[in-house]
């Protein structure tokens, strides 16, 4: 049995729109493995990316327990989740999120700032991860220079800048074309095949679902498919 890296106990979302509560997750009980693959997939409005949120600690559950290599994250304070949150976990976003006015390297180096390295330090793992990702060439470019596909790039070396054990995509490719999201895919392929790391990503694209290890499919909330309670081997 491999550790677990994430698991969530009876986890309940729910919002209030005036007098109507909708449940975005009804009692999801999940346990995601080291070195896992696994990929969310559902209709609009299944609860798919809340059930990202949610396990990645972005969003607190409204009932339920939530730990992440064993620690409880749902008694952490804001602060504490936050910094906790930053070492263990790498976000990528459909949108990039990039900060625009700074270059590519910049970018990679935000993270960094709160482990207290030196900017030399900063500037050559930055450097050497941007290389890892095929954009030694692209390092002081801003995002408005760069194509769809390299901004993801750089976004994927921006998680990681702190070498989390969890990586976690929310429509990695859904802004890129066809050959841009294969270079992306490949690339987050090989960091659960030849790195190790667990990854998560919430996808609508079948042909990237089903290629994952291990395919959670949801739908009104609730999780329709596999064991969900146990690590799989």
């Amino acid at each position: 049995m491999k550790n677990e890296m994430i698991r969530l106990e009876n986890v309940s979302k729910i919002y209030t729109l005036g007098e109507i509560q909708v449940k975005a997750l009804d009692n999801i009980n999940l346990s995601i493995c080291e070195q896992d693959y696994v990929s969310i997939m559902g209709p609009s409005g299944s609860g798919k990316t809340t059930l990202l949120d949610v396990m990645s600690t972005m969003m607190k559950p409204t009932f339920g327990k939530i730990f992440i290599e064993k620690k409880e994250t749902t008694k952490m304070s804001n602060t504490e989740l936050a910094s906790f949150r930053g070492q263990k976990i790498g976000f990528i976003f459909q949108t990039f999120n990039l900060l625009p006015k700074l270059s590519a390297l910049e970018n990679v180096m935000v993270p960094m700032w709160v482990n207290n390295t030196t900017r030399s330090e900063r500037i050559t793992n930055a450097k050497n991860i941007l290389e890892s990702v095929g954009l030694g060439d692209k390092l002081q470019n801003r995002p408005n220079q760069m194509s769809g596909g390299q901004k993801q790039r750089v976004a994927i070396a921006r998680a990681l800048a702190l070498n989390p054990n969890i990586i976690v995509a929310d429509e990695p490719t859904g802004n890129l074309d066809s050959k841009s999201g294969k270079i992306v895919m490949d690339i987050l392929n090989d960091l659960n095949k030849k790195d190790g790391k667990t990854l998560i990503i919430v996808t609508h694209d079948q042909s990237i679902g089903e290629k994952a290890k291990r395919k959670i499919v949801i739908k009104d909330g609730q999780i329709l498919n596999g064991n969900t309670k146990v690590c799989q081997l």
